[in-house]
């Protein structure tokens, strides 16, 4: 059971583990479970690797409580336990970091012909599908993606096809939905 923080003395605790009261040092745990908790989440992104590492911290204290000091800052060698603990982490998670990301590096060069390959294969289809999209819509439809494709100004489409501008966005939006439906439609191309 946790003691009152201005009561605890951890030489004390320290002291009766170290005596043969094993079962005392889960006092330690729990009087300084969230401060070493805390100080590891706030520099770990995962939350279990910093619960790891704090479990790993009480570990290494309780095999080394020995070599504690009594009447030094039991709080402060704790705290030197899971620094030293969290830099090591850092080091292994950096050190399978750069390995990881050599060998992503090494793959996708050795897949990249076959990607781009693959790329522009899939743009093609796409382009071909496209095109029997728009050949499909009705003239009016057809001439305004045509005339988007073209870069026209609405004011000019407006004035070529006799309608109001407002009109033309109308249009715009009608075959912007119907490519958008044709693309979508997974019936295969057939074949020219």
């Amino acid at each position: 059971m946790p003691q009152n923080p201005q009561s605890f003395d951890p030489d004390l605790v320290v002291s009766q583990v170290i005596e043969g009261n094993k079962d005392a040092y889960r006092l330690i745990v729990a009087e300084y479970s969230l401060l070493v908790r805390g100080f590891l989440s706030a520099r770990i992104y995962h939350l279990d690797d910093a619960e790891d590492l704090a479990q790993e911290t009480f570990v290494t204290a309780y095999e080394k409580l020995e070599k504690y000091e009594i009447g030094t800052n039991f709080r402060a060698w704790l705290m030197s336990i899971a620094q030293f603990l969290l830099n090591n982490h850092w080091r292994k998670y950096g050190r399978r970091a750069t390995v990881m990301e050599k060998f992503r590096q090494e793959i996708a060069e050795s897949i990249q012909p076959e990607l781009m390959q693959s790329s522009d294969d899939l743009n093609q289809e796409k382009i071909k599908k496209l095109l029997q999209c728009i050949s499909k819509l009705p003239q009016n439809l057809r001439q305004v993606v045509r005339s988007g494709l073209e870069g026209k100004r609405v004011d000019d489409l407006s004035e070529e096809l006799n309608l109001k501008p407002n009109a033309i966005y109308q249009l715009r939006h009608r075959a912007h939905l119907a490519l958008k439906d044709c693309m979508n439609q997974e019936s295969p191309l057939p074949q020219s």
